[in-house]
């Protein structure tokens, strides 16, 4: 449901939501299709989401650096003890630390690779 709306939202016109946290331990884990990104430092990238409701659903990410690109996936998961959530859409944000700064790399979607 959140990638098919990810992949409907044109790159340019996609909705920066706000920044949050990641969360440790998450249930249900799954892939969620980042919409754009932007270089916040030169170690730090930015990525745009469709997540679920915040209060229910955190972010995770996951990333794979070598000379040549900086691959990144998003993880969505529902947050330890909900149990009942609103099936709302939100656009947020999740900052991803890097070990070297991004340079002339290529950023790709590492889910896709999954």
């Amino acid at each position: 449901m959140y990638q098919e709306a990810a992949e409907e939202a044109p790159e340019e016109d996609w909705p920066q939501g706000e920044v949050q946290e990641p969360v440790e331990d998450l249930s249900s884990p799954h892939y969620l299709e980042w919409g754009d990104y932007e270089e916040v430092e030169d170690d730090v990238l930015r990525f745009y989401v469709f997540m679920g409701n915040p209060n229910c659903y955190g972010l995770q990410y996951e990333v794979e650096e070598t000379d040549d690109e900086v691959a990144v996936a998003v993880i969505s998961g529902m947050r330890d003890g909900v149990d009942v959530c609103t099936a709302d859409g939100f656009f947020g944000a999740l900052d991803v630390e890097l070990d070297e700064p991004v340079g002339d790399r290529d950023v790709v979607d590492l889910s896709q690779r999954r």
